[in-house]
């Protein structure tokens, strides 16, 4: 459940306030992740080892594709070394549930320590959002999809073409099970094929360079419901990493060859999962809301914070102008509070 779902509770304002701040300081507190760089252009340098957040995520992206940022960050590490040569496209692969993919997995990658400010982050509304206001002539590929939703393969067939469900064979896994009855795993293989033929339609020339700038989020959601039934150190959830970093390291070879190389690629890892922890099904069996809907406007933030502060500025106005009336001496004021007086005070 998201901040903003609290607002459909019922419950009173003292309470809505306490679960909001309680939310909030759970998540900094304890929320962790990894951001990590698969790819990158000669025109960036990645370096150093310093922890990033993931609200700074969207000015990351923006400076490398040479758009203009809103906020200042302390981040050092990256480094524009060419600013006239910026890459055409940013893809980011974010996986939801998990702090890392772990050392195991023989992904070679430039990791960062990323701390999980927001719980639903607003990273590819802010981007677009500025890609829109410097491409005003659109041709633009702006994808965000989710690899489990059948809807956002539909929608993104303009820019890969038709993306059909996989169909699994006799394809064995040394622990994983390509079973329904096994939803986690076969959610998770689902969304893993999924990503495979995206693979394969970029491999097979659905995007190219073309001195326009495009941005891709792609939301892999089931590698979390995969660790919490089996356990984050079981044989199934490294198999299931490791099979993951694999298919991240062809997408990121495909992205590379398409754009010649003009490509930041990377991988954003979280613990805070921004699904419900009951168990999804996959499409072909899976129950109504099977996710829900997790879009926001990137004025989210901006309004959410104005309407929680005005709502506590003028709950304390409020408090102190009672306090005033409570305290006003009848005889000093006007003739309509010295009728509330137990004696009129008769003028001399």
């Amino acid at each position: 459940m998201t901040v903003s779902h609290y607002f459909s509770c019922k419950m009173g304002g003292t309470s809505l306030f306490f679960w909001i701040t309680l939310v909030i300081s759970v998540i900094g507190s304890n929320a962790a992740g990894e951001f990590s760089i698969l790819h990158s252009p000669e025109s960036l340098r990645f370096s150093g080892s310093s922890k990033t957040e993931e609200s700074l995520l969207k000015e990351i992206f923006s400076a490398s594709l040479g758009l203009s940022v809103e906020e200042n960050a302390d981040w050092k590490g990256l480094t524009i070394v060419d600013p006239f040569n910026t890459p055409e496209a940013v893809v980011e692969v974010y996986i939801d549930g998990v702090s890392s993919l772990g050392d195991t997995t023989g992904l070679k990658t430039k990791d960062f320590p990323l701390t999980v400010d927001e719980y639903e982050p607003d990273t590819y509304d802010a981007v677009r959002h500025r890609i829109k206001q410097r491409f005003t002539n659109g041709g633009n590929n702006l994808v965000n999809i989710r690899l489990s939703d059948p809807d956002d393969l539909a929608s993104v067939s303009n820019v890969f073409g038709e993306i059909v469900p996989p169909k699994f064979t006799k394809q064995t896994y040394q622990y994983l099970k390509v079973d329904k009855n096994t939803e986690e795993d076969y959610l998770f293989l689902y969304e893993l094929e999924v990503l495979k033929s995206l693979t394969a339609k970029i491999k097979a020339g659905a995007v190219s360079a073309d001195n326009i700038i495009d941005f891709y989020n792609i939301r892999f959601r089931s590698l979390h419901s995969l660790s919490d039934f089996h356990g984050p150190n079981s044989m199934q959830t490294k198999e299931a990493k490791t099979l993951l970093a694999h298919a991240l390291r062809d997408l990121s070879n495909a992205f590379e060859k398409a754009y010649v190389g003009s490509v930041l690629v990377v991988a954003v890892t979280t613990d805070v999962a921004h699904t419900r922890r009951t168990v999804r099904a996959a499409p072909e069996f899976r129950a109504d809301n099977l996710f829900e809907d997790d879009n926001y406007t990137a004025d989210y933030a901006a309004i959410f914070n104005i309407i929680l502060w005005f709502s506590v500025v003028f709950a304390f106005a409020l408090v102190a102008i009672v306090y005033a009336i409570m305290d006003m001496d009848p005889g000093r004021d006007s003739i309509i509070y010295r009728m509330t007086s137990t004696r009129m005070k008769k003028d001399n």
